[in-house]
């Protein structure tokens, strides 16, 4: 390694105490580090292998994907925390078995498009992969010694946040399996492939970009810091709210848009029924007309426009004929007759104004 333990522990945001807690000396982490670095020729050509097999050019259910191998650093980080976090597991790991405790050595990604296409790729891999869970591991690394290739390690697992939509997984995997309440959404598999660990994780898109994000600058070395943990829930909301709509976007798009009204259709409609209700009085009714006087002119205007890089102005007077200063007042005074006030007609002239400028702005 090309730091001392100290620049490690500094540079992974591992504090000594928890280094001491992990019960691991320096020296054997960098036997296990030693022994990685051999193994990973090989682990590159098991990576290749599999994305070849799987992945690659195949109808496997990805928008887009990647692969990796786990960085000896990242390794190290990784045992300790997981020794601090549950020692009772971890305590027994060793450079003769480190990789059937960290199974994500190799790592695939797989993006969806939208959340519920995560299903292809389920029935997909779960063909190739046998789930035999007389064989899972159950924490106890001699059954992953004795695993067969082409099988499940574990159970699928669906990692999502507390109130996340759970029930598109259902049918596939257990409830048990379901992990509710994490700071993440993903589902994860892990497969035997020529006599060694694969981690898949599936997650969407939007899930991607936050995920990148806070494992920039929050996880797995700031976690404790509550500003930025705060801060990276707002935008996991923000990426959960995406993806619901994304996937209602779709949903929509197969219904009968014949009778969905345009915005402009809704103004006039609204103005109608304003028109049409009871007890409207008089200065009610000379701001009605000055609205439609505006509304006539925004939809006049935008038919009118070319390209959008007009200002407002210029298209209403445009579509009027006449001048610029002139246009709105005298398409009110037009419409609404002798009872306009300058007041009304300006009213006339902001609203068609700002219709025309939503028109640009579109």
């Amino acid at each position: 390694m090309d730091c001392t333990k100290e620049e490690f522990l500094h540079e992974f945001g591992i504090r000594e105490e928890e280094f001491v807690q992990a019960d691991i000396s320096w020296e054997e982490l960098l036997e296990i580090e030693a022994d990685y670095e051999k193994r990973m020729p090989g682990l590159e050509q098991v990576r290749k292998n599999f994305m070849d097999e799987f992945i690659i050019d195949k109808n496997c259910g990805f928008h887009s994907f990647s692969s990796r191998l786990k960085q000896p650093k990242h390794l190290l980080a990784k045992i300790i925390r997981k020794r601090v976090e549950n020692y009772a597991k971890y305590k027994d790991m060793t450079i003769e078995n480190y990789q059937y405790f960290a199974t994500d050595l190799i790592g695939v990604r797989g993006l969806l498009l939208y959340r519920e296409d995560w299903v292809n790729f389920h029935q997909y891999i779960t063909e190739a992969f046998s789930m035999n869970k007389e064989r899972y591991a159950h924490d106890d690394v001699s059954n992953l010694a004795a695993l067969p290739d082409y099988s499940m390690a574990e159970a699928p697992k669906v990692h999502i946040r507390k109130g996340d939509y759970a029930e598109i997984y259902y049918n596939w995997i257990s409830p048990d399996n379901i992990k509710d309440g994490k700071h993440y959404r993903s589902i994860h598999y892990i497969l035997k492939y020529q006599n060694e660990f694969i981690e898949v994780q599936v997650r969407t898109l939007f899930e991607e970009g936050w995920g990148e994000v806070d494992h920039h600058i929050l996880y797995p070395y700031k976690t404790s810091n509550s500003m930025l943990r705060e801060y990276s829930e707002l935008l996991n909301r923000l990426a959960g709210m995406a993806d619901e709509m994304s996937s209602f976007y779709r949903r929509i798009k197969d219904l009968d848009t014949e009778r969905f009204a345009p915005k402009e259709d809704m103004v006039q409609k609204a103005l109608d029924e304003f028109e049409d209700s009871e007890h409207v009085s008089d200065e009610e009714l000379l701001e009605l007309e000055a609205a439609r006087a505006g509304a006539a002119i925004a939809k006049a205007a935008g038919a009118a426009m070319v390209g959008g890089a007009e200002t407002a102005d210029a298209a209403i007077a445009r579509a009027a004929g006449i001048t610029a200063d002139t246009a709105t007042a005298g398409a009110a005074e037009t419409a609404a007759g002798p009872r306009i006030e300058k007041s009304a007609r300006q009213t006339a002239r902001e609203r068609a104004a700002s219709l025309i400028q939503a028109i640009i702005n579109e």
